[in-house]
């Protein structure tokens, strides 16, 4: 899921070249690239101000630095939902994580600032999420194969599904994160058939996380496994 209810390109082939513009500037004039977030940062909040939110912008790197735990997150591309189709989106219940919402976090000098923060955070709260789905009732006005279309809720109105509820805990620890980052592959595709990705981004995005996880593999030498117990994913 990500911040945001639509994706930033149409097609592959636009979304190919978002990433092909981030790609040149990978390690490459780092005064200018962070000359060049602060600029990006500075123009989505002016259009956040008007009530708006660029995909594109986002993705270029142009969210403003506010604190991740008080956003709402999205699945942007369509999903299966049994015999139907939906979009998920999970929505801020608890009160201390609606706190959060559009909170600005200082990252000077702090690399680890986000993670910190969620650490400090979950330590003293717990927090309370609910899952949503918002169901496709009209194709022409709710494309698959487009994810930038949001699709109207006056058409089709969010309806939850479930919730989401964690006690306060330690929220990280270096075993645990070598064990997520080194053993484990991420996939929208690890999922059950009846809930499984749709539309075109989602197909071109399977074998990317095929070859990513395979990548990763080649060079660590670590094993990937699906685990079957907490401890299968370290202490």
């Amino acid at each position: 899921m990500v911040n945001g209810p639509v994706f930033g390109a149409p097609t592959g082939k636009a979304f190919l070249n978002n990433l092909k513009l981030l790609a040149g500037t990978t390690d490459k004039a780092e005064g200018a690239k962070k000359m060049l977030l602060t600029v990006l940062q500075g123009v989505e909040s002016l259009v956040e101000a008007f009530g708006g939110k660029s995909a594109t912008l986002i993705q270029m790197g142009g969210h403003p630095e506010t604190n991740p735990l008080g956003e709402t997150y999205f699945t942007q591309s369509p999903v299966l939902h049994g015999d139907y189709i939906a979009k998920y989106g999970l929505f801020l219940v608890s009160s201390e994580l609606k706190a959060l919402t559009d909170a600005e976090v200082d990252l000077s000098g702090k690399p680890d600032g986000l993670r910190e923060d969620a650490i400090d955070f979950f330590r003293a709260n717990g927090g309370v999420w609910e899952l949503r789905a918002q169901l496709c009732t009209d194709i022409a006005t709710m494309p698959i194969e487009d994810s930038t279309v949001e699709l109207p809720q006056e058409k089709s109105p969010y309806v939850a599904v479930a919730r989401v509820t964690v006690k306060p805990q330690e929220a990280w620890n270096e075993a645990k994160s070598r064990a997520f980052d080194d053993g484990l592959s991420f996939s929208p595709w690890h999922g059950l058939a009846a809930h499984r990705p749709l539309g075109s981004i989602m197909r071109l995005l399977k074998p990317a996380y095929r070859a990513s996880a395979r990548f990763r593999f080649e060079r660590t030498g670590c094993p990937m496994m699906e685990p079957k117990a907490r401890e299968d994913i370290g202490g």
